[in-house]
């Protein structure tokens, strides 16, 4: 899922920044983080939707549940 997107940084354990490819981001402000029970929650806090998000890398939400990183 990571190689989606563009300018990820991890910040330890299971959380990560990227670039959001919804809008025109030059700094990471898409928050990506893989919960213990292997959902994915997504959150841009330029107020992108997750359905936008989603919908521009070409996944799902079922997509966000019991998924590998890479």
């Amino acid at each position: 899922m990571l190689a989606r997107f563009r300018k990820v940084k991890t910040h330890g354990g299971n959380r990560y920044t990227a670039c959001c490819p919804v809008h025109d981001d030059k700094h990471p402000s898409l928050s990506i983080y893989f919960a213990d029970d292997g959902k994915v929650l997504l959150h841009c806090f330029a107020g992108c939707r997750t359905a936008d998000i989603l919908d521009t890398v070409g996944l799902t939400y079922t997509d966000l549940f019991h998924c590998e990183r890479w």
